[in-house]
């Protein structure tokens, strides 16, 4: 349908709003299931303010919102028709769906509920709940051996999340990562406190602790920390209809292993800007970060005597990349200097595909490649790390992944297995 006939169109439904409601409603509807959801809420705002007590205009209204991702406001427009008398199955989903966004899930399944009892088809309402009902519960995931693609090689993960809170998301964990050159115990507890569908706020804390088996030169830095305390503060949104934006704030205030009485006070502030293309599989990213810490090359370290007397310096990354999703290939590709801002690396390729074999079943594969800096002990080499494994989903409330890697490091090369677990329990 062309413009210039959606425009007629409004017209004709302006014309007749009060003779002809029922007819005006029936082109409102047309409107919204072509797209038009602008011209649509002309003639609503039109109807309501002849009509302020017309509760299938704004039933109507709300579906347009709803089409405009404005949740807030179709929240308003459908409790409205709710308060009006409108008690239809259609009202009663999209309400839900829409609290489902806002992730208000109590409203939702009280709306549900309702909806099994008007609804023709109590079968769909009932699919829906069991749905919602699904998202509540207690989750594992569990891990050994080197499942991420990074230069770990043994190491475990035990992470638990309590899914289907209003607007909140908890999280508790606690990993062990040999890395070869340093191994690591980390405790951690995270919360997403979700303002809108497209806004969350997210706040973090963790315990790092390291050891180095080479303690006469642990790497990276000869600064190197021992316990790493650390908050954080996340905030994400949508800045536009296509733009992400995202932007956190890390401080850690970590003691040193050569002298464990001194302590530094870091401060990290990292940003990410994600770009929905007009072709909706592809994306691409912009990411930046900044850090305060101390500077190895200015940092005073006598080991022999345990003393270390930091001077701060200041780090920079800015890289990018981007992701393609495809029903039958998902690939992402990430170019960052020095990418843990460490003065270890001058620049790495981190890169992932995920490939569907079956509906149940996923190949997943990864590379990283790292170009070490001048200022590394390794200036000039090079080292990578091959990841491929499967994923099954055994069931709805269990799945299991299993593969190896490879590492290339310019000291040692190692190969590791992993498996990994994703277990929800009915624990209400």
């Amino acid at each position: 349908m062309n413009s210039r006939k959606l425009w007629v169109m409004t017209i004709v439904c302006a014309l007749h709003l009060v003779a002809t409601g029922q007819e005006a409603m029936r082109q409102v509807s047309q409107l919204i299931d072509a797209g038009s959801a602008e011209q649509a809420k002309a003639v609503l705002v039109s109807i309501l303010n002849k009509e302020p007590q017309n509760a299938r205009a704004h039933e109507l209204l709300g579906d347009v919102y709803r089409h405009k991702g404005n949740a807030n406001a179709a929240v308003r427009e459908y409790r409205r028709a709710l308060e009006l008398g409108i008690r239809d199955s259609e009202l009663l989903s999209n309400f839900a769906t829409v609290d489902v966004w806002t992730r208000h899930f109590s409203e939702a399944r009280k709306l549900y509920k309702r909806q099994v009892e008007f609804s023709p088809f109590p079968q769909d309402a009932k699919r829906e709940l069991e749905d919602l009902e699904y998202q509540r519960g207690l989750s594992i995931f569990s891990s050994y051996g080197g499942w991420e693609t990074d230069s770990t090689t043994k190491g475990w993960q035990t992470d638990v999340f309590y899914g289907g809170l209003d607007r909140l998301d908890p999280y508790a964990g606690a990993s062990y990562s040999d890395k070869y050159f340093y191994n690591r115990r980390s405790y951690y507890g995270k919360a997403y406190t979700f303002f809108s569908p497209a806004f969350y706020v997210k706040f973090s804390f963790e315990q790092d602790n390291y050891n180095y088996p080479i303690a006469v030169t642990p790497v990276p830095d000869a600064n190197a920390y021992q316990h790493v305390p650390t908050v954080e503060i996340e905030l994400s949104g949508d800045l536009t209809k296509r733009v992400q934006g995202t932007i956190s704030y890390e401080f850690f205030r970590p003691n040193f292993f050569f002298d464990q009485s001194e302590h530094a006070s870091n401060h990290k502030v990292s940003g990410d800007i994600e770009y929905r293309t007009v072709w909706n599989p592809l994306r691409l990213q912009l990411k930046a970060a900044a850090l305060r810490d101390p500077d190895p090359g200015r940092t005073t370290v006598d080991k022999s005597n345990h003393l270390v007397v930091p001077v701060y310096g200041k780090q920079f990354l800015v890289g990018g990349g981007g992701s393609l999703s495809l029903s039958r290939f998902e690939a992402s590709l990430l170019m960052l200097p020095n990418r843990d801002l460490d003065r270890s690396t001058s620049y790495s390729f981190l890169s992932a595909c995920t490939v569907p074999l079956r509906e149940n079943l996923k190949l997943r594969a990864g590379h990283v490649y790292d170009n070490y800096s001048n200022e590394s002990v390794f200036s000039g080499k090079v080292a990578q790390v091959f990841n491929a494994g499967l994923s099954w989903k055994a069931a709805r409330w269990t799945e299991i992944s299993f593969g190896g890697k490879v590492v290339r490091r310019p000291v040692r090369n190692d190969q590791a297995i992993y498996i990994t677990t994703r277990l929800r329990l009915p624990i209400r």
